[in-house]
């Protein structure tokens, strides 16, 4: 793996608009490991092996912020956008200068708009 590939940890429970959103997220110099849920992805994340965590809100056990909030304990400067398919009544400010909001459906713009102003500075776990 280059030093400069973008690694992604993708949760989302919906078969469908995980293929999908793995499609718009791939591309040259990024990696991208898709999980189903909050749990799996807490097992698979280790500090320093991600560089962002794109995440949906409603998953079907522990909720995307929840995980989030396991996930900055963990590796406070680890980069996370939370996608929501609804206005969300919280403001995710509180949980530091690394995480995002997206409303779904987004498209590759958005997408790497985020990514890009994340992701554009030296990466660390």
């Amino acid at each position: 793996m280059s030093e400069n590939t973008l690694r992604i940890l993708y949760v989302e429970d919906n078969p469908l608009v995980r293929e999908i959103t793995c499609e718009l997220l791939s591309q040259p110099a990024r990696e991208v490991l898709a999980v189903s849920s909050a749990e799996e992805a807490l097992q698979v994340f280790k500090p320093g092996a991600f560089d962002v965590v794109l995440t949906d809100v409603s998953l079907p056990a522990m909720s995307g912020l929840d995980m989030a909030r396991r996930i900055l304990k963990l590796a406070p400067t680890t980069a996370i956008i939370i996608a929501t398919g609804y206005v969300l009544h919280i403001d995710v400010s509180y949980m530091g200068p690394h995480v995002r909001v997206i409303e779904k459906p987004f498209d590759a713009s958005q997408i790497e708009s985020l990514l890009n102003e994340l992701c554009s500075g030296p990466r660390s776990g």
